[in-house]
């Protein structure tokens, strides 16, 4: 009697490995954690757009696949559908094993919140939503301002700034724009979006807050992606 297989399913990103998220030894129970897991992902609400691989800002490429013990006289590759549902050629770097399915996935980003260890402590939207945008802001005399400037969102209350910063100026476009959609479906009153103060006159005011809250130099700053 042959023994059983293993399989295990992995998060990839650009092709490579990033971890091993499950292992079963029967692919029922492997599939029924598959789709679990194509099911769970639907609560994603901030999704990694960007990694920092090899010093360069690349946009993501996340999967989730699932492969089992490669086994005598089995096919090295196997056709899988892809995201548009055409079937396309799945191979492993590992003769040891094989693909059986793929499914993308997307993988919850986190931020840097000054004040908070830059990668210790990094914060999702919904916490950074719920602990600083939208706290007291039924409250009138808490009145708050919220803008973007390069890879940073700034948001001010009663003089006090709290700043988020994103890998680049597209992810904290869009950490705005949700923050922004977000707060009106809440029907928050009290939040002025201001918008991007890269090219306003009141800029100078805005960058003056930041040096003051933090510290940094003004080239620091200026920078409009974090440095890996």
């Amino acid at each position: 009697m042959p023994r059983k297989r293993k399989y295990s399913i992995i998060l990839v990103n650009h092709g490579k490995r990033q971890k091993t998220l499950s292992s079963w030894e029967t692919e029922e129970k492997a599939y029924k954690k598959f789709n679990a897991l194509i099911e769970e992902n639907k609560e994603v609400v901030f999704p990694i757009q960007y990694n920092n691989l090899k010093h360069v800002m690349t946009e993501s490429m996340y999967e989730i696949i699932l492969i089992k013990e490669r086994q005598e006289g089995d096919d090295k590759v196997i056709k899988v559908r892809d995201s548009y549902g055409k079937f396309t050629n799945y191979e492993t770097n590992d003769e040891d094993w094989m693909v059986v399915d793929r499914a993308e996935y997307f993988v919850e980003e986190t931020f840097w919140v000054y004040g908070y260890h830059p990668k210790l402590q990094r914060k999702t939207f919904t916490w950074i939503y719920d602990n600083i945008i939208s706290k007291d802001a039924r409250n009138k005399y808490k009145f708050k301002s919220m803008v973007l400037y390069n890879n940073k969102v700034l948001i001010e209350c009663d003089g006090n700034l709290d700043m988020v910063i994103c890998k680049n100026k597209k992810d904290a476009l869009r950490f705005y724009n949700l923050a922004e959609k977000k707060s009106s479906n809440d029907k928050l009153k009290y939040i002025f979006f201001i918008g991007d103060i890269s090219k306003s006159k009141h800029k100078v005011q805005w960058i003056d807050k930041i040096q003051k809250l933090t510290n940094w130099k003004r080239d620091k700053i200026h920078r409009i992606t974090t440095r890996p």
